[in-house]
């Protein structure tokens, strides 16, 4: 009875040390997303697209995105989105290709070889630089482009647009004529079930919400209060400041969850309150780094004694029931953060 008992413990221990081994990474992850039946899917260099179920066995989506195309222009794994048909998308920034879930490529949005920003419909309406795409529930892709013309002697700025599900692409808003969104710098962005925008304003250092009527309201940050030597003050949005915002996810309640660069953490928004939710990592006196930084680490476990790495990359992703997914660059991996608060990593390269 003894040795059965024995057994038993040794195989349960067994059964756990292979559900909690991480899935293995083909390369460096650059982006992370959930399809319809929660399964991870995790965008990686090289033009690599893998699968991760729930139960943690991996798939390749693609080995390699550019396979049987003959000529260019080739698809490029750049900056990823998919839609609630489990639809993928991806970009080289001049051109958006389609992926469906019986892995067929299709050219989607855009002109070949584009470097001028048209609006229109499909064969009319073009892209520049793409930076960063989010589908809407409504099928529509919010895509974000940034102009680095110059031809008015301003520097860079940001251009906000929409492709309708009846595919005409659209021109919403700028960082140069919309005094209430001006921005040198737009670090991330997330869309809600109902299609209004947040974006993650990593010059100003504050999260702002530009609603599908136009209205522009900042969520979070003292909004360019420091441009140096920041400061992370959680509580009260009124105070609240942050450090470096980027990419964006809002959960079914309507919270705003982000991750901070440079504080590598992950912080929500809620009932008008900054929270960490995970991450605890030593912020540095700003003597030490002027632009803010906290020490990068590695550690699984409670949320809010874990630690990350997340430059020079981080990216999140939410699922059904509330797990958040969670690119740690500097640490090659992908970690999860389960809605019972604890952090573990996933997949690792």
């Amino acid at each position: 009875m003894k040795q059965l008992m024995t057994l038993s413990l040794v195989c349960v221990a067994f059964i756990c040390a292979a559900q909690t081994t991480p899935a293995r990474l083909p390369s460096s992850p650059i982006g992370v997303m959930v399809d319809s039946k929660d399964n991870l899917i995790v965008n990686c260099y090289n033009n690599r697209v893998l699968k991760i179920s729930p139960d943690g066995k991996s798939s390749f989506i693609s080995e390699d995105l550019q396979k049987g195309i003959s000529r260019p222009p080739w698809p490029k794994g750049g900056a990823m989105t998919i839609d609630t048909a489990d639809n993928l998308y991806f970009t080289d920034g001049s051109l958006i290709w389609k992926l469906s879930p019986a892995n067929m490529i299709t050219e989607y949005f855009g002109i070949p070889f584009s470097t001028k920003r048209v609006d229109g419909p499909g064969g009319v309406g073009s892209f520049r630089s793409i930076e960063y795409m989010k589908t809407c529930r409504d099928g529509s892709i919010v895509v974000v482009e940034r102009d680095n013309t110059n031809t008015d002697n301003l520097g860079d700025y940001y251009v906000i647009r929409r492709i309708s599900p009846d595919k005409i692409l659209t021109t919403i808003t700028d960082t140069r004529n919309n005094p209430l969104l001006k921005t040198r710098w737009i670090s991330g962005i997330g869309v809600d079930s109902i299609g209004n925008i947040y974006l993650s304003d990593g010059a100003g250092r504050c999260v702002k919400k530009l609603s599908k009527d136009g209205s522009i309201t900042t969520l979070a940050g003292l909004c360019n209060k420091r441009e140096f030597s920041p400061l992370y003050i959680q509580g009260d949005i009124a105070k609240a400041e942050l450090m470096s915002p980027e990419d964006i996810v809002i959960n079914k309640k309507g919270d705003l969850i982000f991750a901070d660069l440079r504080l590598n953490r992950i912080i929500k928004i809620a009932d008008k309150k900054v929270t960490t939710i995970a991450g605890n990592s030593v912020i540095q006196p700003n003597n030490v780094n002027m632009g803010g930084r906290s020490k990068e680490g590695y550690k699984d476990g409670k949320a809010l004694t874990a630690l990350f790495g997340f430059p020079p990359k981080v990216a999140i992703a939410i699922d059904s029931k509330g797990t958040i997914y969670i690119l740690d660059g500097g640490n090659n991996c992908i970690r999860k953060l389960s809605v019972d608060e604890m952090v573990s990593t996933v997949a690792k390269g």
